[in-house]
């Protein structure tokens, strides 16, 4: 369909059909600018009628809500554009309570406390801050920017307003009124029949269209971009045309990101990653950077552990090239002749030696009490700036309606002791019954974790016999009693849980949950408790099961015979958990990369090929397709629940730093690497190669907390059981070995926890969750607000009259000035110096 065709069907501006190609913004003939588009609904047209009574029925729903709809034909793909009226806008942010800035109420930055030249360089966010206020129409003007139409509201709280008038909106009265106006002789479509007389089904709005495929997407559209790849490709084009698409682009949100957030050496724009993309994204990159800040101190304090171990190792065990000694796969050595051996040979199994040998030292018990520290610190100092972000973005102030999920079924009616009216509940029997299930279906399958682990141990002793490693620990040994069983172990997680994740979500929507928030909570819980078991387990067994001194084989593995052991010494198997725990952490960022990136690109090639397919006359259009954003934007892969997984993985990595870094003291440095390249990876995907997720407005990280909070117990007594049962500390620091008995090893575990815990306490003790200043800020900011609404003015003290354009650095960027006009002063200077002197 060429662009005259689509302007002629669809009556839509040939201006403004232009204009889409170039902004998110659309005209119309009652508003003085132009309005944004704030939400994009995609359907087939080539459907069945009786979806298009459904939609007929919503968008007249959202027409009396008094948002504004228009519509977009490009093939067979029919876009319906939405856009949200200023009035309407305010209205909604009233009701939710939400917060803005009041003018003249400007906050005084903070600060840098150390290194004020190099802040310069790294802090990327000049955003100013404001004291904030629940929003009053009748007081809107004293409110930042109310008589801006266009920049009052930021791009994220528009998209999250639009979206929550959009979920609040219930067509099942229009349909059942439908249902019952009709003809009793006419023939009932049987889809329209099934669904409206499904009367445990209350709520039919956007979610429920949705699930019923009367819509096939949902989206917010990205910022215009002059970094769109189309964008380039047209500047190679013809400039004329380049020119008049790049004029339209007032702002570039996302090429202010790019360059702030993908650079390495630079902070994240905490502010504006909440702007554009909402406060749980923002939440979420916010624990990411408090996270790889504060591992810094625990990767330098690895490094010195490993360092002193390996300089430990070679000198306890120099190279020697008049002995050499054999090494089975316990851990046993035997002298033999070095003719067996050739020079290179020895010298890298010393080299191997020196380093596996570093892992455990005495440094170990030092660094398993700083690591278990690290963590209540962590979390501490997680919930002092969580309070910051929360005063700052008022995150604690909103209040939003979180309505049904259309996938809710209720069997028994109740009358609401709110609203009075009648709502459909589940019972609380077939909730519990089906929450027994869960938890047998969840254990079934951390069942089914251990198995796998057996299997592949099974696999490895095998393969050991197979190439008598009993006697020789050779090249062939390592890989098989060593490597590869971490690989296979590794890949088996990570298989296991593929198939686990899409069992789970299909349980916890069996579970029948009434609202959103208690469905993903249940959701994260199921997949937290399973990845635990199925990242930990392989660890554990290496940590606890496999030593010899435990003396839990004592007929091999299942009482199968002594030749089916599968043990270690106490000195090797600190070095078999280290190689366990570098697999794990070295191999589990490829599939991720591949979930996140890989795979999403063979998605984009998909949809174009499935929106090629609608399309008739393809080479006549390609190049408007390619040109119009609403075709560019839903051929990009959705981001789907990107907190959610990017969460979880992260709290894997925490707990596995914490837990076993005892042992592997460069766990800290590989979490750090691997962190900060997944953050700008992530970074990268949301701004440029991803749809715009729909911003959602939260307080924190919501049920993670108590899970960190869980992660970090659970280490304290992982790192005392490793201390003493797994590691040398207990025969180092003994006088003799022989003490090393269970008893002692059990009072080791007993002093290591209280002194641990009790350090915890303290700390948690001197470092507040909330600071100081927030309260002060909280004070000041009710006082405000009392005063608003008593008075309707905002207090006369409170007010700043000079107002400051850059609120962080504000103070070096004023010196920044003064020296720059110093020295024009003194260049101007020079020059008249000079001209009198050439006069002279």
């Amino acid at each position: 369909m060429r662009e005259e065709e689509t302007v002629k069907q669809y009556d839509v501006p040939l201006r403004e059909y232009r204009m889409l190609a170039a902004t998110t913004e659309v005209d119309y003939p009652y508003f003085p600018f132009r309005i944004s588009i704030d939400f994009v609904l995609v359907h087939n047209a080539a459907e069945s009628r009786s979806k298009g009574k459904y939609r007929e029925f919503f968008e007249k729903a959202v027409q009396k809500e008094g948002l504004i709809i228009r519509h977009q034909q490009s093939g067979q793909t029919h876009f319906t554009l939405i856009s949200t009226p200023f009035h309407r806008l305010t209205r909604e942010a009233e009701m939710s309570q939400m917060c803005f800035p009041l003018k003249d109420c400007q906050v005084k930055p903070g600060l840098p406390s150390c290194c004020i030249p190099l802040s310069q360089i790294f802090v990327t966010d000049d955003t100013v801050r404001f004291i904030n206020a629940p929003f009053q129409r009748k007081h809107g003007s004293l409110f930042l920017n109310y008589h801006d139409e266009k920049s009052f509201f930021t791009s994220s709280q528009r998209g999250y307003l639009t979206y929550q008038i959009l979920t609040k909106i219930d067509i099942s009265k229009d349909l059942k009124g439908e249902r019952l106006g009709e003809s009793q002789d006419e023939p009932t479509d049987p889809s329209t029949s099934s669904i409206t007389s499904d009367e445990q089904l209350r709520r039919k709005g956007l979610s429920w269209l949705l699930m019923s495929d009367v819509y096939e997407e949902a989206f917010v559209l990205h910022a215009p971009s002059k970094e769109e790849p189309y964008f380039k490709a047209m500047q190679n084009g013809s400039v004329k045309a380049y020119n008049e698409f790049i004029s339209e682009i007032e702002l570039d949100p996302r090429r202010s990101l790019s360059l702030n957030w993908e650079r390495w050496y630079k902070f994240q724009p905490l502010n504006k990653i909440r702007d554009y993309f909402g406060e749980q994204i923002a939440y979420y990159f916010a624990w990411q950077g408090t996270f790889l800040t504060l591992l810094w101190p625990a990767v330098i304090f690895g490094l010195v552990v490993f360092i002193y171990g390996f300089i430990d190792s070679i000198s306890s065990a120099p190279l020697d090239w008049n002995h050499c000694k054999v090494v089975n796969f316990i851990g046993q050595t035997e002298n033999v002749a070095c003719g067996m051996r050739n020079g290179v040979t020895l010298f890298f199994s010393m080299v191997t030696q020196w380093f596996m040998s570093s892992f455990d030292t005495k440094m170990n018990a030092f660094f398993a009490v700083f690591m278990s520290i690290w963590g209540s610190v962590f979390v501490q100092i997680w919930k002092r700036n969580n309070s910051v972000l929360s005063y700052q973005w008022n995150s604690d102030d909103f209040h939003a309606i979180e309505p049904d999920r259309p996938e809710f079924r209720g069997s028994k009616v109740k009358e609401d002791p709110i609203t009075g009216e009648d709502i459909w509940i589940s019972p609380a029997l077939a909730r519990y019954i089906k929450m027994l299930a869960s938890f047998v279906f969840v254990s079934f399958s951390m069942l089914v974790v251990v198995i796998s682990l057996m299997l592949v141990t099974l696999l490895k002793i095998w393969m050991v016999y197979n190439f008598q490693c009993t006697k020789e620990y050779t090249f062939h040994c390592w890989l098989s009693a060593a490597f590869l069983p971490s690989i296979l172990n590794t890949l088996s997680a990570m298989g296991l849980g593929a198939i686990y994740s899409n069992l789970v979500s299909r349980l916890n929507s069996w579970e029948n949950h009434r609202t959103e928030s208690e469905h993903n909570n249940s959701l994260i819980v199921k997949i937290f408790a399973f990845q635990m078991v199925n990242t930990y387990t392989s660890l554990f067994y290496v940590a606890f099961i496999r030593p010899e001194s435990h003396g839990l084989q004592p007929n091999g593995l299942f009482g199968l015979g002594t030749e089916f052991k599968d043990t270690c010494l106490d000195d090797t198997c600190s070095s078999l958990l280290a190689l366990q725990l570098l697999t794990h952490t070295l191999i589990k960022p490829f599939p991720k990369f591949f979930k996140d990136v890989v795979l999403p690109y063979f998605v984009k090639l998909f949809r174009l090929r499935m929106y090629t397919s609608r399309t008739e006359a393809r080479v006549e259009i390609e190049d408007d397709d390619q040109a119009n954003v609403l075709v560019r934007e839903w051929l990009k892969p959705s981001a789907g629940d990107f907190v959610l997984w990017e969460m979880n993985e992260k709290i894997i990595l925490f707990g596995t730093t914490m837990m076993f870094a005892s042992l592997f003291p460069l766990a800290p440095l590989l979490a750090l690497i691997i962190g900060f390249v997944d953050m700008r990876i992530d970074a990268h995907r949301l701004i440029w190669f991803n749809r715009k997720p729909i911003p959602i407005i939260t307080n924190g990280i919501g049920i993670w907390l108590p899970i960190l909070t869980f992660l970090q117990y659970c280490a304290v007594f992982t790192n005392a059981f490793i201390v003493a049962f797994t590691s040398g500390f207990c025969s180092t620091f003994l006088a003799d070995g022989a003490y090393c008995t269970v008893q002692n090893r059990l009072i080791i575990v007993i002093v290591f926890q209280n002194l641990v815990f009790g350090l915890k306490y303290l700390l948690s003790s001197v470092i507040p969750s909330i600071p100081a200043s927030i309260k002060l800020a909280l004070r000041k900011k009710r006082y405000v607000v009392a005063h608003i609404v008593e008075k309707g003015d905002v207090p006369h003290r409170t007010r700043i009259k000079k107002r400051t354009r850059i609120a962080k650095l504000a103070w070096i960027a004023s010196n920044q000035k003064m020296i720059k006009s110093n020295r024009k002063k003194e260049k101007s200077n020079k020059k008249q110096l000079l001209a009198e002197v050439e006069e002279i």
